[in-house]
């Protein structure tokens, strides 16, 4: 699996484009801004959006589907459905006009266990709510697409409406659970491994604790 991470907009959001080499399916987690910017890759490259993902729905990480919905209409939008409708209180709480996720067109829901197929590539949906309650993990061959649930050296604030600091906690445990290593690609700052976070990470060491 090749992937490109592009950090967008103000708060440096991690885009994720992924896609096998040889195939110019490919798919697209968290466009948190830019939409232009990401098609305009995604033409140089050759490359076929076959559906956004998103890992969750605050407004920093789907600020840039109206820009690629512009190229490509009837692009499926995934999400989990708790947040889904979640997003309506973000985007009032950081008082924007956006539109929440519920809203868009050809919206798709994911659960625990979903599989998506981007053509020859298989992402597995882990639920892993806390910084918000429809958080999800991409799970792929290899890599790990966290959101905000996990960082390098560290995670995401539960403080926010929606967030639980013992479901976040939960949520770790289960990844940390996880047999082998895999990439992690999160929502902001730099890629890690699992490995390197089962070691360093002192809310993922906590966790495995707990």
């Amino acid at each position: 699996m090749k992937i490109k991470v592009m950090p967008l907009g103000m708060i440096g959001t991690n885009c994720f484009v992924f896609w096998q080499e040889g195939d110019p399916r490919c798919g697209i987690v968290d466009p948190g801004a830019d939409g232009e910017q990401v098609a305009a890759f995604l033409r140089g490259q050759g490359l076929e959006p076959q559906a956004i993902l998103l890992t969750h729905s605050h407004f920093d990480h789907i600020l840039g589907i109206p820009g690629l919905r512009e190229q490509w209409p009837d692009l499926p939008v995934y999400c989990h459905p708790a947040d889904a409708d979640e997003s309506r209180k973000t985007v009032q709480m950081f008082g924007s006009t956006f539109p929440a996720v519920a809203s868009f067109g050809n919206l798709r829901h994911y659960r625990e266990g979903d599989r998506v197929e981007v053509g020859p590539i298989t992402l597995e949906v882990l639920e892993t709510p806390g910084h918000t309650p429809g958080s999800v993990t991409l799970k792929g061959d290899g890599v790990l697409f966290t959101g905000d649930t996990l960082f390098r050296g560290s995670i995401g604030r539960t403080d926010l409406e929606g967030g639980s600091y013992e479901q976040i906690m939960a949520s770790l445990r289960k990844l940390a659970a996880l047999p082998g290593n895999y990439q992690v690609c999160p929502g902001h700052e730099e890629l890690s491994t699992l490995d390197e976070e089962r070691r360093g990470n002192y809310y993922l060491v906590q966790a495995m604790e707990g």
